[in-house]
Protein backbone atom coordinates (compact mmCIF):
# COMPACT_ATOMS: atom_id res chain seq x y z
CA UNK A 1 0.00 0.00 0.00
CA UNK A 2 1.31 3.43 -0.83
CA UNK A 3 1.24 6.60 1.29
CA UNK A 4 -2.03 7.87 -0.16
CA UNK A 5 -3.76 4.52 0.32
CA UNK A 6 -2.48 4.33 3.90
CA UNK A 7 -3.87 7.78 4.66
CA UNK A 8 -7.28 6.82 3.24
CA UNK A 9 -7.31 3.53 5.15
CA UNK A 10 -6.02 4.90 8.47
CA UNK A 11 -9.42 5.36 10.16
CA UNK A 12 -10.33 1.74 9.39
CA UNK A 13 -6.93 0.46 10.54
CA UNK A 14 -6.58 2.14 13.96
CA UNK A 15 -8.89 -0.08 16.03
CA UNK A 16 -7.72 -3.43 14.58
CA UNK A 17 -4.11 -2.29 14.88
CA UNK A 18 -4.53 -1.44 18.56
CA UNK A 19 -6.27 -4.78 19.17
CA UNK A 20 -3.71 -6.82 17.20
CA UNK A 21 -0.40 -5.22 18.20
CA UNK A 22 0.39 -5.21 21.91
CA UNK A 23 2.08 -2.02 23.02
CA UNK A 24 0.57 0.37 20.47
CA UNK A 25 -0.65 3.29 22.53
CA UNK A 26 -3.21 5.99 21.90
CA UNK A 27 -0.27 8.41 21.74
CA UNK A 28 1.26 6.30 18.95
CA UNK A 29 -1.99 6.45 17.00
CA UNK A 30 -2.17 10.22 17.44
CA UNK A 31 1.44 10.57 16.31
CA UNK A 32 0.90 8.42 13.21
CA UNK A 33 -2.22 10.31 12.01
CA UNK A 34 -2.39 8.39 8.73
CA UNK A 35 1.24 8.99 7.76
CA UNK A 36 2.88 5.80 6.45
CA UNK A 37 6.44 6.98 7.15
CA UNK A 38 5.55 7.81 10.76
CA UNK A 39 3.77 4.45 11.11
CA UNK A 40 6.90 2.59 10.02
CA UNK A 41 9.10 4.76 12.25
CA UNK A 42 6.93 4.16 15.34
CA UNK A 43 6.92 0.40 14.70
CA UNK A 44 10.69 0.39 14.16
CA UNK A 45 11.34 2.22 17.45
CA UNK A 46 8.91 0.12 19.45
CA UNK A 47 9.48 -3.37 17.99
CA UNK A 48 12.63 -3.51 15.88
CA UNK A 49 13.02 -4.48 12.25
CA UNK A 50 11.62 -8.03 12.25
CA UNK A 51 8.42 -7.27 14.15
CA UNK A 52 7.97 -4.03 12.17
CA UNK A 53 8.01 -5.98 8.91
CA UNK A 54 5.45 -8.42 10.30
CA UNK A 55 3.06 -5.61 11.30
CA UNK A 56 3.49 -3.77 7.98
CA UNK A 57 2.67 -6.99 6.10
CA UNK A 58 -0.39 -7.49 8.33
CA UNK A 59 -1.52 -3.90 7.58
CA UNK A 60 -1.01 -4.46 3.85
CA UNK A 61 -3.17 -7.57 3.99
CA UNK A 62 -5.87 -5.69 5.92
CA UNK A 63 -5.81 -3.02 3.25
CA UNK A 64 -6.12 -5.63 0.48
CA UNK A 65 -9.08 -7.18 2.24
CA UNK A 66 -10.69 -3.76 2.79
CA UNK A 67 -10.15 -2.67 -0.82
CA UNK A 68 -11.06 -6.04 -2.35
CA UNK A 69 -7.63 -6.44 -3.98
CA UNK A 70 -6.28 -9.82 -2.89
CA UNK A 71 -3.73 -10.30 -5.66
CA UNK A 72 -0.17 -10.78 -4.54
CA UNK A 73 -0.90 -11.79 -0.96
CA UNK A 74 -0.75 -15.43 -0.03
CA UNK A 75 -1.59 -16.79 3.38
CA UNK A 76 1.38 -17.54 5.54
CA UNK A 77 2.18 -21.23 5.78
CA UNK A 78 3.15 -22.50 9.22
CA UNK A 79 6.77 -23.57 9.63
CA UNK A 80 7.14 -27.31 10.07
Amino acid sequence: MNKEQFGQFWEQLKAPLKAKVAGITEEDLIEIQGNLDTFVSVLQKRYGELRKDHVVTWADRRYCHWSGNYMGYKEETPAV
